[in-house]
């Protein structure tokens, strides 16, 4: 779910929905611009002192490339990244990982396969970042294009991490800042990062973000 700097949250830390139920209507509209199965962005304000900043863009095509082969120690290294920590679970309930419309969208169709992974890799400097990534396969291209078309909906729900313990920050979430997503006929991916110390550079992490997105499932 992209960010959205004027979304408030409730005490347990979800994000409070401000917005409507996206009509079968703006879905259609929605799911028509997003068929293409280009990489989407999330919109929001960057963090301001860097102390990662952002890689070449050969660079960080060399670590999608590592990263479509399963390489995350390769991919990573041509980020300046090293992985500390990491932890995957595979066949996920759907309808209970997740909240929102993405819930409900899950109950009326379910999923054939959720599998996630949460990670932490550091900077040059020692700073750590937390990242997601969510592989859900649908049961059909439709069906996938319509779950990420509510994804990248804001407001709309998400599918949410399996735990954060891995991450050894209590009271971490995610914010949405640094989002991607993509589909690849039935199968969507969702990824995210943030950090959980210093102040890496907004554009850093979302190219964090971009890399994850293209890991194979486990």
């Amino acid at each position: 779910m992209p960010f959205n700097p004027n979304q408030p949250r409730g005490p347990d830390g979800r994000w409070i929905k401000t917005g409507g139920v996206l009509t079968a209507a703006a879905l259609a509209t929605v799911v028509a611009a997003a068929g293409g199965g280009d990489t989407v962005t999330s919109v929001g304000a960057g963090l301001d002192a860097a102390t990662s900043k952002s890689v070449s863009e050969a660079d960080t095509a060399n670590s999608k490339k590592a990263a479509q082969k399963g390489d995350r120690a390769e991919a990573w290294r041509r980020l300046a990244l090293k992985e500390v920590r990491q932890k995957i679970k595979t066949e996920l309930r759907c309808a209970v990982q997740s909240f929102g419309q993405v819930q409900q969208y899950f109950l009326r169709h379910p999923c054939q396969k959720l599998d996630q992974l949460l990670f932490v890799v550091q900077d040059t400097n020692g700073n750590p970042i937390a990242g997601s990534v969510a592989w859900v396969k649908m049961p059909s291209t439709e069906s996938a294009t319509e779950l990420r078309t509510l994804e990248d909906t804001y407001g709309s729900g998400d599918v949410t991490p399996f735990g954060t313990e891995v991450l050894e920050a209590a009271g971490f979430r995610f914010t949405g800042k640094h989002y991607r997503s993509r589909q690849d006929g039935k199968l969507v991916v969702i990824a995210e990062t943030d950090p959980l110390e210093g102040r890496p550079s907004d554009a850093f992490l979302k190219q964090v973000a971009e890399v994850a997105d293209v890991l194979p499932p486990p």
